[in-house]
């Protein structure tokens, strides 16, 4: 009986388990490295949310009415007194409008 040697079979097994515990490390790395870039992105993503509240609070206080007729008496709007209405018939100006069934008496908006 010829009896061979265990020799390359120890080093089949070592060469297998090397292998696989350098394919263990490299996902390991790959994995940690993606997780990484995951909790980087999600630190971005709460930065971006926070920014996004804070321009819509911005945008919400720059449309406030008192804001806007703040800006607009600085650029020399001026609120009408009172509104006069031109007759096409007579060609006269008159403070109450003409009625016409179906039309409204007052321009959207206004209050006398």
């Amino acid at each position: 009986m010829v009896r061979s040697s265990r020799t390359p079979f120890v080093f089949l097994v070592v060469g297998l388990l090397g292998g696989g515990l350098l394919c263990l490390l490299l996902i390991n790395t790959i994995l940690d490295t993606g997780s990484y870039q995951i909790s980087q992105l999600q630190q971005e993503n709460v930065t971006l949310v926070q920014r996004t509240q804070e321009l819509q609070a911005q945008i919400a206080h720059e449309e406030s009415p008192t804001v806007l007729a703040s800006r607009a008496h600085r650029l020399g709007m001026r609120e009408p007194s009172l509104l006069h209405f031109l007759d096409l018939k007579t060609g006269r100006i008159e403070r109450e409008p003409g009625h016409v069934p179906g039309m409204s008496v007052w321009p959207p908006g206004y209050t006398p």
